[in-house]
């Protein structure tokens, strides 16, 4: 017992990150799901790098 109390700030800091990446991931595969996402830019239409993935058909 006395060890928790000794690293409880430690043990709250790490809930609290592990909780944020929970989120994180869940929202990236939620997006992924609906089609919202297009590999790691969050989407084609603003992506700088769009021209590398699709050729110019694709976008017309």
């Amino acid at each position: 017992m006395s060890w928790i109390i000794a690293n409880l700030s430690t043990i709250i800091i790490a809930l609290l990150v592990t909780g944020v990446a929970v989120l994180a991931v869940r929202s990236l595969r939620k997006d992924k799901k609906s089609g919202k996402s297009c590999g790691s830019c969050g989407g084609c239409g603003g992506c700088s790098g769009s021209s590398v993935c699709h050729s110019k058909e694709s976008h017309k």
